[in-house]
């Protein structure tokens, strides 16, 4: 075996290395279903957030918006009927969406747990954000409304 030969050999096996690594590197960023599952539970787990928003807005005592009938208390015509209390069978529908939105978003970290391997640690913050944000919205929903779910 020469010089050549030698040469030859280590620049092989320092190609191939570099093929083996490129090609781990485009399989890890090939996107699986654990890692689509989790985007789209994440995205879904927001467009519940703001439904129980909206459930939240339309359960809400009334309030009147007109400055002179409530500056005043002058009503024109028959009285005004304004709802003074929360809908509650609208309260436990938005508590029933805020579970799913909070199951939704541990699912979907968990899923961004499994898929991301200790090497990368590249993790999607929006999930984590989410999940953070449905937490607290169910802390603050419970203190609010436990004596009306419980």
């Amino acid at each position: 075996m020469d010089f050549d030969e030698l040469d030859y050999d280590k620049i092989t096996e320092l190609l191939n290395k570099r093929d083996e690594e490129e090609k781990r590197e485009r399989e890890r960023k090939k996107k699986d279903w654990k890692s689509i599952t989790a985007s789209v539970m994440c995205l879904i787990a927001f467009c519940v957030m703001a439904a129980v928003w909206v459930v939240l807005e339309m359960a809400a005592p009334e309030r009147e918006m007109r400055f002179i009938t409530t500056f005043f208390n002058v009503h024109f015509g028959a009285e005004s009927v304004i709802r003074a209390t929360w809908n509650y069978p609208l309260v436990y529908t938005a508590y029933v969406l805020q579970l799913i939105s909070l199951g939704l978003c541990m699912i979907s970290s968990t899923l961004n747990i499994m898929y991301i391997k200790p090497k990368y640690k590249n993790y999607k913050i929006s999930i984590f954000i989410i999940s953070g944000i449905t937490l607290i919205a169910f802390i603050f929903f419970i203190i609010q409304f436990a004596p009306v779910l419980f």
